[in-house]
């Protein structure tokens, strides 16, 4: 559970530091540290990886 929504969580970090990783858990509701917890399902995922491209400007790495 979650492995896919931390690795996106690391990606940000190593993206743009603390700032991107905190945006992207305000855009998706969900805190870095519950990721691991939560389901990795598709609409989840799909939601991180929007919110990643809409902070970085970029596509969010395959996970």
């Amino acid at each position: 559970m979650g492995d896919r929504l931390t690795k996106l969580y690391e990606y940000a970090e190593k993206e743009g530091g603390l700032q991107t990783k905190m945006r992207l858990a305000m855009k998706t509701g969900v805190p870095s540290a519950k990721a691991a917890t939560e389901p990795d399902s598709p609409d989840l995922i799909a939601k991180f990886k929007a919110a990643f491209k809409e902070i970085t400007g970029k596509d969010a790495p395959p996970v």
